[in-house]
């Protein structure tokens, strides 16, 4: 019995000595296995703007912003997107985007487009084969160029086009950016590294859902004030159009319309961001079939004359500046009656108050009543409608918002020549954080 106890003791003992020495073994061992990546600095002020927030939209331009903290030369960038933004930065576990594998999806044709505020004169150039640590794939793009300037802490730009976004509507996606010394991209040669964040939502008739933490949609309401709840958050918002009924050259037909064909309905934009630095919201107008005046309020298909025409099928968008409706003079437009707070829960805030304590700002022509100091509810500053496609800012924050709502009011008229028929607009909206 002694001998069997002294045998069991001298094995715990070996035992035990041989756990220790593996421990201390991958301890050793564990800074070797991650690499230089767990030594990557944080990139900061860093956003993604897309150009088109279109499921498996083709050609669109990504634009990345970012401010890089290391002052060393920068000769290789890499941007992988993910579906979290764990898996978007270096050493995380990656899953692509449903949309962004496979040959002519996501970054497989990508062009660089434009770059500001790089140190040295060399631009960048995309490389849709990559080496060592960025394999170039459908949601990995490698940029690279020579140029050994070393870099200033300020921000900068990048933007890249014929890039083909993800498939799943209504889905939240993840790029991360990685900076090297090297223009071959070696491990050894990460500098900094940061995650941007966008999203993709589906087209809707006169709105659209659109697309760290990015919650956006679009969609129609009943709500025409500032603190009626229009839900508890996105997963609230509904509907993909809204009617402003028979239109009357003796009369401007203003959102919500509850007469003559009319459905009492509104537009609403829910944006809801943990982006330290704020976001940005824009829409662009689809251009429909027929020709000219493509973005506007009109008949599908229709050969519209260029100008200001009231003979044909499309009724005259506002354009750019805000105006002031007159009945029988052909318009259509936009304009922001108001931020609605009615579903912040995280702070409290007064869109009507003096000044406006809400984090959500109308942009300057999308105002609906008042003065940036004395806001108000309407819509008796006017309307805008740029027609052309071109994205078009209509509010911005400067830090974090908490599900406030813009609540978008559509404004038309006809002349008395204008032709009888089914007339429509749709517009893509895009929520643009800068983390």
């Amino acid at each position: 019995m002694f001998k069997y106890n002294l045998i069991n003791k001298r094995t715990t003992s070996g035992l035990i000595a041989f756990l220790m020495v593996l421990v201390l073994f991958v301890a050793w061992l564990s800074p070797l296995l991650v690499g230089n990546a767990s030594a990557a600095g944080q990139i900061t002020l860093r956003s993604l703007s897309l150009s088109t927030a279109v499921p498996s939209a083709s050609g669109v331009t990504y634009t990345f912003t970012f401010t890089i903290p290391s002052t060393v030369q920068v000769q290789g960038l890499k941007f992988t997107a993910c579906t979290t933004a764990i898996g978007s930065y270096p050493g995380g576990t990656c899953t692509a985007p449903t949309g962004m594998t496979g040959a002519g999806n996501g970054f497989t044709s990508a062009a660089w487009l434009s770059q500001s505020g790089w140190q040295g004169g060399t631009n960048f150039a995309t490389d849709l084969t990559g080496a060592n640590d960025c394999t170039a794939s459908g949601n990995v793009l490698c940029a690279k160029r020579t140029d050994t300037t070393s870099q200033t802490a300020t921000s900068r730009t990048i933007a890249f086009n014929t890039i083909k976004n993800p498939s799943s509507a209504n889905t939240a996606f993840y790029v991360g950016i990685t900076t090297y010394t090297t223009n071959t991209w070696t491990l050894g040669s990460v500098v900094d590294a940061g995650t941007t964040a966008a999203a993709i939502v589906q087209t809707l008739t006169v709105n659209a859902n659109v697309p760290e933490l990015l919650n956006f949609c679009v969609g129609s309401t009943t709500v025409d004030d500032a603190t009626t709840s229009v839900g508890s958050d996105c997963t609230a918002i509904s509907g993909s159009s809204l009617n402003i009924g028979t239109l009357d050259p003796s009369s401007v037909n203003v959102s919500p319309v509850t007469t003559n064909g009319g459905d009492s309905k509104n537009g609403v934009a829910m944006l809801r961001t943990n982006a330290q630095s704020g976001a940005t919201v824009s829409y662009d107008a689809v251009q429909q079939s027929g020709t000219n005046h493509q973005g506007t309020l009109r008949i599908s298909g229709a050969s519209c004359n260029a100008g200001n025409v009231n003979t044909d099928g499309c009724i005259d968008a506002q354009g750019a500046l805000q105006g002031v409706f007159i009945a029988g003079t052909e318009k259509f437009g936009m304009t922001v009656a108001g931020v609605n707070k009615g579903s912040t829960t995280s702070y409290t805030c007064s869109y009507t108050a003096s000044p406006n304590t809400c984090k959500l700002e109308p942009s300057t022509n999308y105002l609906g009543a008042g003065a940036p100091t004395t806001e108000a509810y309407g819509s008796s500053n006017g309307f805008a409608w740029v027609e052309s496609g071109a994205a078009t800012q209509i509010a911005s924050s400067a830090g974090v918002v908490d599900d406030e709502a813009l609540i978008l009011k559509f404004a038309a008229t006809p002349s008395i020549i204008t032709p009888f028929g089914s007339y429509a607009a749709q517009a893509d909206f895009i929520a643009a954080p800068t983390f």
